[in-house]
């Protein structure tokens, strides 16, 4: 037998570093693994108390001339024939949701047609409704004035 105590050192067993960083690295995945539980499995406000933090901070006025500003380009840029009719239809039915969106913090921007026209948001699905035909079918070009009117109607009267 040994004449030692019969303590023997890590230095002594063959790999002891990599084993040493295995261990480690386990305990690294279970932290992050109690990190990760936590951080996307916590309460979150309901969407309503969401939207009434979001409003707080909005200034209506600055939210409707910027986004009349915004309709008057694109107004400009079908005049210019830098947009097709479909591309018009299309950008105003953006441009309207992200208005919304702002104004109300309902997440607009990523509702179907279908969606819209569920919600208690008539102004907004029947304009969008408006618009799907000729931003989606190429045998309906529709009419980029009447959608500019209605993009601005919408804004102008919006509550």
């Amino acid at each position: 037998m040994l004449d030692d105590k019969g303590f023997f050192g890590p230095y002594q067993y063959p790999l002891w570093w990599l084993w040493l960083l295995l261990g480690l690295l386990a305990v690294g995945l279970v932290v992050a693994w109690y990190v990760f539980v936590v951080l996307f499995t916590r309460r979150r406000l309901p969407p309503a108390a969401r939207a009434a933090l979001r409003r707080q901070n909005v200034d209506p006025v600055a939210v409707r001339t910027k986004y009349l500003a915004l309709i008057d380009e694109v107004e400009a840029a079908a005049a210019s024939g830098r947009l097709s009719d479909r591309a018009v239809h299309s950008r105003l039915s953006l441009l309207l949701r992200f208005f919304v969106h702002e104004t109300n913090g309902v997440d607009t921007h990523v509702m179907t047609l279908e969606d819209l026209t569920e919600s208690r948001l008539p102004r907004l699905a029947g304009a969008v409704g408006q618009y799907y035909p000729p931003a989606f079918q190429q045998a309906n070009p529709g009419d980029p004035q009447r959608a500019v009117r209605t993009a601005r109607e919408v804004v102008t009267t919006w509550d």
